[in-house]
């Protein structure tokens, strides 16, 4: 993510220019697969996003988890409606790894950006958690080299934005706080951040056919740049500090996985929702998400 510009026409432009990316990273958590899962899963989801509540833009998703964790996707998504106006992008992405014993290990990445100013895209190839390959698009010109500098120990022990959010869960491991309260490391070819999760709810989802029914765990998300963006003023930092910034994590039927259901943004202009309209698995029992014990006054 890049930093919040915080000036009249500025704001809107930024906040439109996330719609992409967001949907993006949001669709690609769930491009992993638990180990112990008994056969293959494929998942189809049409997400769309508002802000302040106007329709932006919308997505999909496919992806497909084998028994052995390897894992695949594939993600588009477009801006759509009115916000077309002010800008009129395309995003498309890919991911593919292997995910054993809970741990996620990325093999390939690639994102493209097209509609702004200049084409952005990103293709990253891992060894382990390092990345071991980069190739991106020309940098913006202007200010890009006040950005803080992208070390080598900024491409090591972490995992790339479609990668994220997986929650690839134990075997028996029951289902609670713990699918959030971790921090998540991340690298998208330009910016090192971290994602540090809280657990904030259980909440009960009831949609219509087609789409997902049940259980969610919330999570309240902190965003932290580490290296790769320019510096903060003032206004900025204290913008990003007091961001509204959620994700519900819902789980996919026949693996110990969970993945997001919905995203919350905040942005200038208003609050960015992206969520998944439809969602179609195919695979075994859906995994049951059990509500929370309830405490004695």
């Amino acid at each position: 993510m890049d930093q919040i510009d915080v000036r009249g026409q500025g704001k809107r432009k930024r906040a439109i220019g996330w719609i992409a990316p967001a949907i993006a990273l949001f669709s690609g958590l769930a491009s992993t697969s638990p180990s112990g899962a008994g056969a293959d899963t494929t998942v189809e989801a049409v997400y769309s996003a508002t802000l302040s509540g106007f329709p932006i833009a919308s997505g999909t998703l496919a992806f497909s988890i084998a028994s052995n964790g390897e894992y695949s996707t594939n993600l588009s998504a477009r801006i759509v409606g009115l916000a077309t106006i002010i800008a009129n992008r395309v995003a498309a992405g890919s991911s593919a790894g292997r995910a054993i014993a809970g741990v996620t290990s990325p093999r390939s990445y690639a994102l493209s950006i097209q509609g702004g100013a200049s084409e952005n895209t990103v293709r990253m190839d891992f060894s382990g958690s390092a990345v071991s390959k980069i190739q991106t698009s020309d940098p913006p010109t202007g200010d890009f080299d006040t950005r803080v500098p992208i070390l080598p120990r900024h491409k090591r022990s972490v995992v790339d934005p479609l990668a994220a959010f997986v929650v690839a869960l134990g075997r028996n491991e029951k289902v609670g706080p713990n699918v959030c309260n971790r921090t998540i490391k991340v690298f998208d070819g330009r910016v090192r951040y971290d994602l540090r999760l809280v657990y904030g709810a259980t909440t009960e989802i009831k949609g219509t056919e087609g789409s997902y029914s049940g259980n969610a765990i919330i999570c309240a998300v902190a965003y932290r740049p580490i290296a790769g963006y320019r510096p903060l003023t003032a206004e900025q930092a204290k913008f990003e500090r007091n961001i509204e910034f959620s994700i519900w994590f819902i789980p996919v039927a026949g693996t110990d996985v969970m993945l997001p259901y919905k995203v919350v943004i905040g942005t200038p202009v208003g609050l960015l929702a992206v969520t998944a309209g439809q969602f179609s698995v195919k695979g075994s029992q859906s995994a049951e998400l059990k509500p929370e014990p309830k405490t004695q006054p």
